[in-house]
């Protein structure tokens, strides 16, 4: 059911919405657990390597796309909260069809590039060739999660949240099943796992398209000659391609940093994507619930309510607080037993814990960062977080690359707590500059 968030208690309406979005985030991160967990029990270390080489390289494209439904959902929210429902049905329209044929191109690219970026990346020789059949059917499904993705935007727009977790528990429920059948009975290794990942992601798409066509008449669209309306496309566009650009040199950061961890060899990329792994879902809490507070202060803007949308940035402060403190034990306290489920050795277990210590004690700073992203995008002002984040990554690659063999692998957490704390002051000083209320 929709959610009018211009009206009710808001501390109730954000913590109600936020919730199907981090457990939706939690299970579109158990794809690829659900791939390492299988791989590297059944079929080995090296091949667990191989899945982690690859999440880098796939997520270029992929952010890209994500970063494009943000400016989706921040648009359809806003002319949600403004009443202004004939536009929605063009927002949906145009940006499906946009969307889907821009992730065509790029499955297209990455299937063509797979090998020339792995070499480019440093990639251990001893596992390219995994990684290589891995990646590329995991290319083959990027306008599956594109599909996904674009309508779960839309919907979190006009505050369904509820939806694409269900379209996510049926699509995690697959995969499972589907890789233990490719991996465990047919003995496909990573490329079975790759294969029942993109048929998953398949059924999460179909079962949303299916679904919103059956209950929200507003997000429903025909295919004609002018389905496309470029000035609905021009708003969205402006809204989310600085976010895009950000993602994609997000993207190309990881890249290189993953250079960088790849220099450690095998072992080391075992420990870390590992790491990244449990990493990931300990800081998705916050993240969904700086997306709830953007879409909140997105729909009270199109309401003209932006003492609410201010009211809304502190309440989701007081969620996210207690929340990565939590989270923050959880990681500390349960890093071996969570390394132990992809079946590493001791010593990539150990390696993985320290790398893990490192990042979790700072993720109150990274939710606090997030809190204030979230109200900046809602109101439309998408350029600052955007050059927050970009100069955090370029902290992150200076000093990963100049510390490396001063440090070792470690300095890849060191960075990232840095870059956390300087994006966290960039975003507190724009806000507390009031230069986006010009943005009314």
């Amino acid at each position: 059911m929709n959610k009018n968030m211009t009206k009710g208690n808001i501390f109730k309406v954000l913590l109600l919405f936020s919730i199907p979005l981090i457990l939706s985030g939690i299970l579109q991160q158990l794809y690829n657990w659900v791939d390492a967990v299988i791989v590297g029990n059944l079929v080995g270390q090296s091949s667990l390597a191989a899945i982690g080489v690859t999440s880098t390289v796939s997520n270029l494209f992929i952010c890209i796309i994500s970063g494009l439904t943000i400016g989706v959902t921040i648009l359809i929210s806003q002319k949600y909260g403004a009443k202004n429902y004939k536009d929605i049905t063009k927002v949906a329209g145009s940006f499906v069809v946009f969307l889907v044929l821009l992730s065509i191109f790029f499955s297209f690219l990455g299937i063509v590039f797979t090998k020339k970026i792995l070499l480019l990346m440093n990639t251990p020789t001893d596992i390219i060739n995994l990684a290589k059949s891995y990646l590329s059917i995991i290319f083959v499904g990027v306008p599956f999660l594109t599909i996904y993705n674009v309508y779960g935007a839309m919907l979190r727009g006009i505050g369904d949240s509820r939806t694409p977790l269900y379209a996510i528990i049926v699509s995690t429920i697959t995969n499972g099943i589907l890789a233990l059948i490719f991996v465990g009975v047919f003995h496909m290794g990573v490329s079975g796992a790759a294969i029942a990942t993109v048929l998953a992601q398949a059924v999460s798409g179909i079962y949303l398209i299916i679904y919103v066509y059956k209950k929200y008449s507003v997000l429903r669209f025909k295919f004609k000659k002018d389905i496309i309306s470029l000035q609905i496309l021009k708003q969205g566009l402006t809204l989310g391609f600085p976010i895009a650009i950000q993602s994609s040199i997000m993207a190309i950061g990881s890249l290189l940093l993953q250079n960088v961890m790849n220099s450690f060899g095998t072992q080391t990329v075992a420990a870390v994507t590992t790491a990244y792994r449990i990493d990931t879902i300990g800081i998705l809490p916050v993240i969904n619930v700086a997306s709830a507070i953007s879409t909140f202060v997105a729909q009270n803007k199109g309401a003209g309510n932006m003492e609410r949308a201010k009211l809304g940035l502190k309440k989701g402060i007081e969620i996210i607080l207690p929340m990565s403190i939590i989270t923050t034990l959880a990681v500390v306290f349960g890093a071996p037993t969570f390394m132990r489920l992809f079946g590493v050795s001791k010593e990539v277990i150990v390696m993985g814990q320290q790398f893990l210590f490192c990042c979790s004690i700072f993720y109150p700073i990274f939710g606090i960062q997030n809190a204030y992203v979230g109200f900046l995008q809602g109101n439309g002002d998408v350029i600052v977080p955007a050059i927050s984040n970009i100069v955090s990554l370029m902290l992150r690659i200076f000093l990963s690359y100049s510390l490396a063999n001063l440090i070792g692998f470690r300095i890849i957490a060191y960075s990232e707590m840095a870059s956390w704390v300087l994006g966290t002051i960039i975003c507190f000083i724009r806000y507390k500059s009031n230069r986006w209320e010009k943005l009314l």
